[in-house]
């Protein structure tokens, strides 16, 4: 079990799951990398098989991978990627069907048998999605968001208020705003949250509690975390890490 985490997407690679009917805001795409699986699209929807498929952003669905090898990724419905997604294959107002190409298959398959970096999990994600692999930041950081950055790490256990860190950079809170979701790809609030819940995630693995990691961060208890994390990749961390010591774990920089 395999699971790559940037601020904006999560990506789990490993035995499949069987949900029941839910939603989330994050869109999930998902393929069988060994067997099909079974999807129901809203209450009233028919399950269907599929080898792969799209839930757009806040539908509720539910599906059955269990029995199968299973890539599924979530991704940040705010973000840059997920416009590029939705320009790519138009609106939708329900699940469809969606299977990577063949290059992006064989890399997925890779990921599952050797693993592979936070790299070139990226890439694979890139190549899935049909993306043309642009960094929002690759023109080149502007140094206040770099150091916007280095503030909420270093802050991240504080309340974050926009209108504060504007301040901290000298600049007005709406150039921050803008800026900081050009440069990452990400709205600030949804990347102090995924900052938040990397830090948890990390103090877990190292020994700590929920309840202890979540107040070490920020948040209120347990169930605030919990639920943080299933708005933020659409998938609750305890049907994660109920098998710790099975799960390998890589974040993003």
């Amino acid at each position: 079990m395999r699971l790559y985490l940037w601020p904006h997407r999560l990506l789990y690679v490993g035995p499949g799951l069987n949900a029941r009917m839910h939603r989330h805001h994050a869109a999930q795409v998902c393929w069988g990398l060994g067997g099909r699986l079974r999807l129901k699209g809203g209450p009233q929807g028919e399950w269907e098989e599929l080898n792969g498929f799209f839930v757009p952003p806040d539908r509720p669905h539910a599906f059955d991978a269990s029995g199968s090898t299973v890539a599924m990724l979530y991704l940040e419905s705010e973000c840059a990627e997920f416009a590029s997604l939705q320009t790519r294959i138009g609106s939708c107002d329900g699940s469809a069907a969606f299977e990577p190409p063949p290059v992006a298959a064989e890399s997925l398959r890779a990921l599952v048998v050797d693993g592979g970096s936070i790299d070139a999990a990226d890439s694979t994600c890139v190549s899935w999605l049909g993306l043309d692999g642009t960094d929002p930041g690759a023109r080149g950081r502007d140094p206040r968001i770099a150091q916007a950055l280095a503030l909420l790490s270093a802050q991240i256990d504080r309340p974050v208020r926009l209108q504060t860190l504007a301040g901290a950079l000298n600049v007005s809170p709406s150039w921050l705003s803008h800026r900081f979701a050009e440069d990452t790809g990400v709205p600030l609030r949804r990347y102090v949250v995924w900052l938040r819940l990397r830090r948890a995630v990390e103090s877990v693995l190292q020994g700590a509690s929920w309840t202890e990691a979540a107040h070490a961060v920020g948040f209120s208890d347990s169930a605030h975390l919990s639920r943080s994390f299933r708005d933020t990749f659409g998938i609750a961390p305890s049907s994660l890490f109920r098998r710790g010591d099975q799960i390998s774990i890589c974040f993003a920089n």
